[in-house]
């Protein structure tokens, strides 16, 4: 009997030993994760802003203390196939789809800061061999374009978002080509919004204020419309921000409901998507995304500014004080 208690107590000991391992390796990857998001972390620079220490500006007479809690990644949807595949520096495609997301991991709050593909910002320009070539105000949908790897073109995109967005750090991004989205559409059964405007077409037939379930197909050339004249874009912002806000939603629960459903939908979409996010940063999203609410809206955060037509194409050059405030309200809380 005493050898048998013995045994049971070493078995015992060895299994709560590698009970503690484990969650020791968990949260070192996490704060590894946590550390990698916030390494680079740093005030924003701007005319209008006050720097008062390492993480304190004051703004319009009032001061706000960079928040520590909050992660960010640059999404970015490419109008071309293959992602992965380079076709030569300059001809690598367009971001036809750009914004920031961020997560509150204090609050569990998420928001998006979308990003007209027509905004005017200072692009790092490069030759067919690689080399720096200076930079060129262009539309930052084009700033993608310019890279002999998905990494470059994606990272030279993030360099130009920071720019338009006064320095904030945002050092991570996922670029997914337009098929992911659509295969992520259907593996979610799809998801069902109000049509904004009339979409009318070879395609499909979409009438404004019809209620409308978007499959992978037909996702697409809702998200992707655009008319001729200058707000087209604008209007088809407003149909993406919708359909991102139901698919999130759906894609969210879905993975509350059954945690294996995220290995899933990564090994479905792996081959349409490019990321620098590390299996440490993804794990400490997981732990802060599981007792978030996906049901919850999505909270947005507009930039205003001017449409024109320029040369050859629209321009949106962006409001100063609407860009300083829609980062303040997202990377900074209000000191006490």
């Amino acid at each position: 009997m005493k050898k048998n208690k013995k045994i049971i107590v070493i078995v015992i000991s060895i299994i709560l030993a590698i009970i503690l391992l484990l969650l020791s390796a968990f949260w070192i990857i996490t704060a590894i994760g946590k550390h990698q998001f916030h390494k680079d972390d740093t005030n924003i620079s701007a005319d209008l802003v006050e720097i008062e220490d390492e993480s304190t500006i004051t703004y319009d007479g009032k001061k706000y203390i960079l928040n520590k809690n909050i992660v960010s990644v640059l999404v970015m949807g490419i109008d071309r196939d293959n992602v992965n595949q380079n076709l030569g520096n300059g001809n690598n495609g367009q971001a036809d789809v750009i914004f920031v997301a961020t997560i509150d991991t204090k609050t569990k709050k998420a928001c998006i800061i979308p990003i007209s593909r027509e905004t005017m910002v200072d692009v790092n320009l490069y030759t067919g061999d690689g080399k720096y070539a200076g930079t060129q105000k262009e539309q930052l949908c084009l700033a993608y374009a310019y890279g002999n790897t998905a990494e470059e073109s994606s990272k030279n995109v993030m360099t130009s978002v920071k720019r338009l967005l006064c320095g904030i750090n945002i050092s991570s991004y996922v670029t997914i080509e337009m098929d992911g989205v659509s295969k992520l559409t259907d593996m979610v059964g799809g998801v069902q919004v109000t049509c904004l405007e009339d979409i009318v077409n070879k395609k499909v037939q979409f009438y404004k204020g019809n209620k409308i379930t978007l499959n992978g197909t037909n996702a697409m050339t809702y998200i992707q419309y655009r008319g001729e004249d200058l707000e087209a874009n604008a209007r088809r912002m407003q149909r993406q921000k919708q359909f991102l806000s139901a698919l999130m939603n759906k894609t969210g629960n879905a993975v509350l409901s059954n945690f294996s459903n995220l290995t899933k939908y990564y090994n479905t979409l792996s081959p349409y998507f490019s990321t620098n996010v590390s299996f440490a940063q993804i794990t400490y999203l997981a732990q802060n995304c599981l007792t978030m609410n996906f049901g919850d809206a999505l909270d947005y955060k507009t930039i205003d500014g001017t449409l024109t037509q320029g040369e050859e194409w629209v321009e949106f050059t962006a409001n100063e004080e609407s860009v300083l405030q829609a980062v303040i309200d997202v990377f900074y809380i209000p000191k006490e």
